[in-house]
């Protein structure tokens, strides 16, 4: 099987003035599988945010190449980029601070559509559809971010990251600011998404019991390299490497 997402030997370097070079993250490689979910664990500093930034193009590489369903893409033209990258949406720790606060929960959801050809009220009709597919009333479009909790605003977020009809779905930390009940609540959701769209995951994630629970494979990152991948089973359950089995004694 062809992967959908393939990175090669991934790169990230920041200088500042009078220092050396510091490797953010390091000959990173990895591919995930289409239907896949794939989560990256690791300290905070360890790379894992500065990946997700570059496979979005919201960070440029220093070095290596990316491959999205097979085509390169580090290297698009900005207008080649937006199309290939209709394939990637990413979902953010804080969803509130990704929302326009002028603007409601619907305007933000339907900013997408605005270049497809849809009528407004075609988009209106297909902004409420997502946000019941993600489990939010459709009065909910309606809303400005600070009028829904933390739950129902990240629930939101997916929605505006499905638009487009994504392959992929990038979330980074994507649950870390919700509570345990809520955290759940939206694990749910996404697996659903996952049976019923045919999405695939990258999952970045400091909770490795979520991690255990929601992903196929897991990738370890220590100071912007991979130190150890496998299944949850292989990973979190029976490490190999002196750093995961520090990382989970940490969180017991």
């Amino acid at each position: 099987m062809e992967p959908l997402l393939e990175v090669k030997k991934l790169t990230k370097t920041f200088q500042k003035k009078g220092q050396e070079e510091l490797a953010a993250v390091d000959h990173v490689s990895f591919c995930l599988l289409p239907g896949e979910t794939l989560g990256i664990v690791g300290e905070s500093g360890s790379g894992k945010s500065t990946v997700a930034r570059m496979i979005t193009g919201l960070l440029k590489p220093s070095e290596g190449e990316i491959y999205l369903g097979g085509r390169a893409v580090t290297h698009l033209k900005s207008r080649e980029q937006r199309q290939v990258y209709r394939q990637l949406q990413m979902v953010f720790q804080s969803p509130a601070e990704s929302f326009d606060p002028r603007r409601t929960l619907g305007d933000g959801v339907g900013e997408s559509l605005k270049n497809t050809g849809l009528s407004s009220k075609e988009r209106k009709r297909r902004v409420e559809k997502l946000f019941m597919q993600c489990g939010l009333p459709a009065d909910f479009a309606g809303r400005y971010p600070h009028e829904v909790s933390g739950g129902q605003c990240q629930r939101a977020a997916i929605a505006r990251a499905l638009a487009v009809e994504p392959r992929l779905l990038i979330c980074d930390e994507a649950t870390s600011a919700l509570d345990v009940t809520v955290q759940k609540q939206v694990l749910e959701l996404l697996a659903s998404l996952k049976r019923e769209w045919g999405l695939s995951y990258l999952f970045i994630c400091h909770d490795l019991a979520l991690v255990q629970q929601f992903c196929d494979r897991v990738l370890v990152m220590a100071e912007g390299r991979i130190v150890e991948e496998g299944t949850p089973e292989q990973v979190i359950l029976h490490p190999r490497k002196a750093y995961t089995i520090k990382l989970i004694q940490a969180v017991l």
